[in-house]
């Protein structure tokens, strides 16, 4: 069936350090952003890019928030994702067995990992093979999991908020979802949307729509980046986020580099080059393993998209065209933040749109 009604679902997208909720609304055939709010945490989330949190963290109460704040959000029905901190990807190869159902066989896959999967995990999958006749005794796949505790945190987190959650999504697929949303690059080309999230970075090529690579960046979270800021100037975490989105780093292509860019780029150089390496390191990849992925832009969402010259400093360095993401057509009807960074709520938007998808 397809959802009726002109506003989308309630996107939430529960990070380490903020809660972001997004809205969509169809008003003469196109769609627009009717509502979106970025609520920071009074404390972020423990654990980092090579953990998670031990025990599930609740977020009613910031969701609770972030809806009495977002004046323009209406009805309950909302969907949701997590960071990729808390979740496990893999890519699977199972066996092509018509007698068996492919759920099974990946909670196999996963019982190496996990143990019992289908006890302990609450996962997803899709098929990711690109070649145009399935292969007759194998099929690959990625899946996604996340502890059950995680997920039964989500569930108690809508109820006491008041919402009614339709879907625990993944993020690469929220991704997929943004990039197709945002019309940026033809559909049919692979794209690398790189969610450079506080605590962990993570890279997708999408296709289609589809995702069918995922790799979380080792070491590259947006929050090195903050850190390296405040303790070098001796700034909050607010003022650092100021000074990115503000002055940002040189525009080499322009020959654009005030003072105050050159010392952002020297102090944030360490962080910055890990993330560098690790992006340029999985398009090596790609370009020598597995050349149709290969991608021929770069978009980028999360708190790292939204430093001044981002996009062209990755540009100079890995030699793939990239942008910030943007939503196509007039986003900018409503919403609560008068300087909303949007490349920031792509996950959020792309949860909200799914309340019209054919289930």
């Amino acid at each position: 069936m397809i959802w009726s009604s002109n506003k989308g679902w309630i996107g939430v997208d529960l990070g380490s350090h903020t809660v972001k909720l997004a809205q969509l609304e169809k008003s003469g055939g196109k769609i627009q952003l009717a509502e979106a709010l970025i609520l920071r945490r009074g404390q972020p989330w423990p654990g980092g890019d090579e953990g998670s949190a031990v025990e599930p963290i609740e977020s009613s109460e910031e969701i609770r928030a972030a809806l009495s704040l977002g004046a323009g959000f209406s009805g309950r029905t909302a969907a949701v994702v997590l960071p990729m901190s808390v979740c496990d990807v893999r890519e699977c190869q199972i066996p092509a067995d018509p007698d068996r159902e492919r759920g099974t066989l990946v909670a196999e896959q996963l019982d190496s990992a996990y143990g019992n999967a289908l006890e302990t995990r609450e996962f997803g999958y899709w098929p990711i093979d690109l070649s145009p006749e399935p292969h007759p005794t194998s099929e690959n796949l990625i899946a996604l999991s996340i502890d059950h505790s995680w997920a039964a945190q989500i569930a108690r987190d809508m109820t006491e908020a008041g919402l009614v959650g339709r879907v625990l999504d993944g993020l690469p697929l929220a991704l997929a979802r943004a990039v197709k949303l945002g019309g940026q690059v033809p559909l049919n080309e692979p794209v690398a949307a790189v969610d450079w999230g506080c605590q962990r970075a993570t890279l997708c090529i999408v296709v289609n729509g589809r995702p069918y690579f995922v790799r979380c960046l080792r070491g590259s979270g947006f929050a090195n980046v903050i850190d390296a800021l405040c303790k070098s100037l001796s700034v909050t975490r607010e003022e650092a986020q100021k000074l990115l989105a503000d002055h940002g780093l040189p525009n080499r292509k322009l020959n654009i580099c005030d003072d105050l860019q050159a010392v952002i780029e020297e102090v944030i150089a360490e962080p910055l080059n890990t993330f560098v390496e690790e992006l340029t390191r999985t398009v090596t990849f790609l370009g020598q393993q597995r050349r149709s992925l290969s991608p021929t832009r770069l978009v980028l969402f999360g708190g790292g998209a939204a430093i001044k010259n981002a996009a062209e400093f990755l540009f100079d360095k890995i030699d793939v065209p990239a942008e910030p993401w943007r939503l196509r057509g007039d986003w900018s009807k409503g919403h609560s933040l008068p300087h909303l960074s949007i490349e920031l709520m792509g996950p959020a938007i792309a949860l909200s749109s799914l309340a019209w998808a054919k289930s």
